[in-house]
């Protein structure tokens, strides 16, 4: 028959443990065996009263794996006397096979409130807590099964709490704290490669990546096949500024993946390696790479989106669409990529779908800064389909957030112009010249804004500016003309028009035509 003390658990592989957030998966009970449930169900049925006999049920279920019936005989046991811990625990297990992660939580919490000295109560109440994203409880949790270890838990028990607890210190930041959980760890098992090099990669992490460093070096011998020593071993050197060291690092990484590692684990150095070559502002080499990587794994959405962006970093705006449309068709949920594709988009001038894209990336993006530039490309593509209400709006947006930005000042007040607005546009277009005084084509803006808004003086002084920075600017004259005549300065409005005129601008001369025979 099972009792509290005998009940043990079983534990399942640690590459499958690690699996789950290093936090351990959940521990299910190796039980006594406490007879078919033929004759369990038979017992229940004479004595409906004797809550021990309904937690022997539920286990004699639970070895069967008929986790709805488990959980109905452990509920069974609980509502006759609520002190069951047994029961608490197995409607614990019960209910997480079930997939019902909120009420394993009640369970485990009340087992480890029942029975604070029950190491596997706190165990599985931290793997159920990591389950649910509770980082902060679950590391709670395993440091108290820590606590609990003795009497029941064996030496894997402690092994396996040591890399729940340093899992959940990882994901809510606290490395310095996970590379101590990780120690101990190495301690129980010093020859476990995957724990040591956990524990480096924690040091790494916690800024502490010299001292990581030997003991990255001591797991990168001759038998190491694991591309991700050299890999670590690289953002060390590159966090110390040895460039060269980490290159050559990474290419190490690239030999070890090309010899023991699979299409995706490949094309995930070579990426590695591209990054750190864009860094280092080697844009071609970094493009050799990506396409090796796209080579290597073709299903791999960051191998066609570092392919993309390098070929639109690089002016290559034809050849960066294909790659990107394919990172976003293997990543349709990456905000960045649909941002990429609209960037392209909007440069090759395709308007359409560079605002599909753009509207797209804004409603998966959580980066303002990001979410900015979809706003930006989104309002341009607004503009060039003739949906001005609608870029107005966009750009206003960005030039709150992008208050230093002439191209946005720019944009916007193309836009108010469209609009009719001139005296907005004029507002804009004189932000723009501040930001940015050699921008010739903001000055011609504002000149116009000027010129539409009856401003007539202001448009003069500007366009007068833009003549002596380029006196062939024929455009500059002939609208010079229009702001001098506006102002009935008939004479020196005729000599713009005939500087127009002279430089072959037809409009020029039609106006010659009209206003001065």
């Amino acid at each position: 028959m099972l009792t509290d003390t005998t009940k043990k658990l079983t534990r399942f592989s640690r590459s499958a443990l690690a699996a789950l957030l290093a936090g351990g998966l959940l521990f299910s009970s190796a039980l006594a065996q406490p007879g078919s449930t033929g004759e369990l169900r038979a017992l229940v049925q004479q004595e409906p009263d004797n809550a021990y006999a309904w937690t022997q049920l539920g286990d004699a279920y639970l070895e069967q794996a008929e986790f709805e019936a488990a959980r109905e005989a452990f509920q069974e046991a609980i509502a006759l006397d609520y002190r069951q811990v047994d029961a608490h625990f197995g409607l614990g297990l019960a209910e997480y096979n079930r997939g019902d992660y909120q009420a394993a939580l009640f369970s485990f919490s009340e087992t480890a409130r029942l029975a604070p000295e029950r190491f596997d109560g706190h165990y599985n109440l931290g793997v159920t807590q990591a389950r649910l994203r509770m980082h902060a409880e679950a590391a709670e949790s395993f440091r108290a099964a820590l606590d609990s270890l003795a009497p029941e838990a064996t030496f894997e028990d402690e092994f396996n709490t040591w890399l729940g607890l340093a899992g959940q210190l990882k994901l809510t930041g606290e490395f310095d704290a996970a590379a101590e959980a990780y120690e101990a760890a190495i301690e129980l098992e010093p020859d476990d490669r995957e724990v040591r090099y956990l524990h480096a990669e924690a040091l790494y992490r916690a800024g502490r990546g010299l001292e990581a460093l030997p003991l990255l070096t001591d797991l990168d011998d001759s038998a190491n096949e694991d591309y991700r020593v050299p890999a670590l071993i690289a953002d060390v050197y590159l966090e110390q500024g040895q460039t060269d060291y980490a290159l050559s690092s990474l290419q190490r990484a690239i030999r070890k993946a090309e010899e023991n590692g699979s299409a995706s684990v490949q094309a995930g150095v070579h990426i590695r390696l591209g990054l750190l070559q864009r860094d280092l502002g080697r844009a071609a080499d970094a493009l050799a790479s990506f396409q090796r990587a796209a080579a290597v794994d073709p299903a791999s959405w960051q191998a066609h989106y570092n392919l993309g962006l390098s070929y639109l970093e690089a002016g290559r705006i034809g050849e960066s669409i294909s790659p990107l449309e394919t990172a976003v068709v293997q990543a349709p949920a990456s905000g960045e990529a649909r941002l990429a594709l609209a960037t392209a988009y909007d440069q090759a001038g395709s308007a359409a779908e560079a605002l599909e894209q753009a509207e797209s990336a804004l409603s998966l993006l959580n980066d303002e800064l990001l979410r900015v530039q979809a706003r930006f490309l989104a309002g341009r593509s607004e503009y060039h389909l003739g949906d001005y209400q609608a870029a107005a709006g966009h750009l206003a947006i960005v030039v709150e957030a992008r208050p230093g930005d002439p191209q946005a000042q720019l944009w916007a007040g193309l836009t108010e112009y469209q609009r009719g607005d001139y005296g907005a546009a004029a507002q804009y277009y004189e932000r723009a010249v501040q930001l940015a005084p050699a921008s010739r084509e903001a000055r011609a803006n504002l000149a116009a804004a000027y010129l539409a808004d009856a401003r007539y003086t202001d448009a003069e002084f500007i366009y007068l500016e833009l003549i002596e920075l380029d006196p062939q600017d024929r455009q500059s004259h002939y609208n010079l003309g229009w702001a001098l005549l506006s102002q009935n300065r008939r004479a020196a409005a005729r000599d713009a028009f005939q500087a127009a005129a002279a430089l072959d601008y037809a409009p020029a001369a039609e106006a010659l035509a009209e206003y001065f025979q």
